[in-house]
């Protein structure tokens, strides 16, 4: 991989919601290559302190395999560059949730079109993931696949821009974006046991806005039922919600009546997943007719 001695590569200062990074290396080119793929992160305040470090340095083996440490921790020994880039994102993806004590936060996915959010929650393995990356394949804004955050002063959802992460039961249908196509020579394997796919500019996968939420939709993967949607009461959608908040507790009663006017205010659906571009099309011709930008929100009021 072309390891030297000392730092020589560094991304621009990065950013996971509340949560301030950066990232060195010993290699140009796989510094370059994280720094195209972590863009959708960067601190639009350049001048911010970084509070905490990412490095990957060669490892013992000569396979090009590296090191992954966070503030001089060990996350992980002797991993290929697409794998390594899977713990890098799994860690900042834990602390993004840590710090971001500003927003109430959802595990799900999320998707922007002309001013409008979608929030797509579930738990690992409800197929959320590999719905986003087909809608934004499709032309919505990518808020994120992980982590969505309600601004709770303002009511919209914010963009957390990670690479969107794609499991294996997913390569075949999302065969198109694997990191493997146009990699820069000498990296070794970048698609690891995960794939890890950049967004914004010079991907086709553009990066949404911040956006008034306007639907909740259920994705549960089911490979033997029919793709259809299916709406959901108010009731319902409150308590799916909650399941998928992260830190409802740290919220208390505001997060509580913010679940509510989120349920309240958005159309709410399950949607039963069995072919990608079914699911995709459902979602499309649901959001975007009806996406217009909306004044208020459902945090707190200014």
């Amino acid at each position: 991989m072309g390891f030297e001695g000392g730092w020589v590569h560094r991304t621009p200062n990065l950013r996971a919601l509340s949560y301030r990074f950066a990232v060195r290396t010993e290699s140009e080119s796989l510094g370059r290559q994280l720094e195209a793929l972590l863009a959708g992160l960067r601190d639009p305040v350049e001048t911010a302190p970084v509070e905490h470090w990412y490095s990957l340095t060669a490892a013992d083996a000569s396979d090009g395999a590296v090191d992954v440490r966070r503030d001089g921790e060990e996350l992980a020994h002797g991993q290929q560059p697409g794998d390594a880039m899977g713990w890098l994102v799994s860690d900042v993806n834990r602390a993004a949730a840590e710090a971001g004590g500003d927003h109430l936060l959802f595990h799900a996915g999320g998707i922007e079109t002309d001013g409008t959010g979608v929030l797509l929650p579930g738990a690992s393995g409800s197929g959320k993931s590999t719905l986003v990356a087909g809608l934004v394949r499709g032309g919505l804004g990518y808020l994120t696949d992980e982590l969505v955050a309600l601004n709770m002063a303002t009511g919209r959802l914010m963009p957390y821009a990670k690479p969107i992460t794609v499991k294996p039961g997913s390569f075949a249908v999302l065969s198109d974006m694997s990191p493997d196509v146009g990699l820069e020579p000498g990296l070794g394997p970048w698609a690891g046991q995960e794939w890890q796919v950049a967004v914004g500019d010079g991907t086709g996968r553009r990066i949404g806005r911040p956006c008034v939420p306007g639907f909740v939709v259920l994705p549960h993967y089911d490979s033997g039922a029919e793709t259809a949607l299916t709406p959901l009461s108010e009731t319902e959608a409150f308590f799916a919600l909650a399941v998928n908040a992260v830190n409802l507790i740290h919220h208390g009663s505001e997060g509580t009546l913010a679940l509510g006017r989120l349920a309240k205010r958005c159309r709410c659906f399950s949607l039963t997943v069995s072919d990608l571009d079914e699911a995709c099309r459902l979602v499309l011709e649901l959001v975007v007719p009806r996406a217009e930008a909306s004044a208020g929100g459902v945090g707190r009021a200014p």
